[in-house]
């Protein structure tokens, strides 16, 4: 059989082809550091990366849900924190008031003092933190206490996945916090206190240091409470953090090539491409002299 021209230089040009080929990949994972980045290159390797990429995805959204979460769990413990302080006022108002030789007036005036530490224990049991209102239970796009004191959220918990299959409340009780559902009607009872003040009553005033004081307690369980989830929630953020770094690392394992090696093939890939074109040019000059 008669080799041609022709013949000669498609077999040169599929040579010049595969030779630019693999310079081209031994660039590619020399400048990326992967030695696979499509199919084709490795499907075995190529098919465990994208598992690894879908377990990264997952494991970010996860961790970035739970941080959300943990802070706004511990923006109410914060909260609780300073309810409680507001309610432990009141009490030692109610037992400054409850001394026989505190005049009437004394009394009046400090029934204003206990109405704004309604009204900020209000603000409290109010607040608003990323995903909506702290303590509305499930119903944060709206304020869990009406001005009046009326609890108009829920107790249902907020859940949250930490691990798979694994959800944990995420949410602080309103109800449990403020209402009879932990025991006292806070609010109910600090206007029943400033009621108290105004009237001049001291058997009203003495009842009321009472009912403070299993308020106060309700509020530290609430926040105890809510200082668990806190912790257990960083926990779980950091246990999702370091899935994935692990999950990153076993993706680089899959796709990225050991550097020494992958310097190695480009070198001599570039060798083996500078060699082919100095033997395609060489059969060129070759041919063009045997027309003549």
């Amino acid at each position: 059989m008669r080799i041609t021209d022709s013949m000669t230089f498609s077999l040169v040009l599929q040579g010049q082809n595969r030779s630019s080929r693999r310079l081209l990949d031994a660039s590619r994972s020399a400048s990326t550091g992967e030695r696979v980045s499509a199919p084709s290159d490795d499907p075995v390797a190529w098919a465990a990366a994208v598992n690894h990429e879908s377990r990264i995805s997952r494991l970010e959204s996860r961790s970035s849900t739970v941080g959300r979460a943990a802070d706004d769990l511990a923006g109410a413990e914060s909260m609780l924190d300073q309810a409680g302080a507001y309610v432990q006022q009141a009490r030692e108002i109610a037992l400054a008031s409850a001394n026989g030789s505190v005049d009437p007036n004394t009394r009046a005036s400090l029934s204003r003092q206990i109405n704004d530490l309604r009204t900020g224990l209000l603000g409290i049991a109010n607040t608003r933190g990323a995903n909506g209102f702290l303590f509305a239970g499930t119903r944060t796009d709206t304020a869990p206490f009406t001005t009046a004191g009326a609890f108009t959220g829920n107790d249902t918990p907020l859940s949250v996945e930490i691990a798979d299959g694994v959800s944990i409340r995420a949410n602080a009780s309103g109800a449990r916090a403020f209402t009879t559902a932990g025991g006292r009607d806070l609010f109910a009872d600090l206007q029943s206190l400033a009621n108290a003040l105004t009237a001049n009553n001291l058997t009203d005033i003495r009842s009321a240091i009472t009912n403070l004081d299993a308020g106060h307690q309700q509020i530290v369980n609430a926040r105890v409470d809510a200082g668990i989830g806190v912790e257990r929630l960083r926990s779980a953020s950091e246990v999702a953090d370091t899935a994935r770094t692990a999950a990153v690392t076993a993706r680089a394992r899959a796709v990225e090539g050991d550097f020494p090696t992958v310097l190695s093939e480009l070198t001599n890939a570039r060798a083996a491409y500078e060699r082919n074109i100095a033997v395609t040019r060489e059969i060129l000059q070759v041919s063009s002299i045997n027309r003549f």
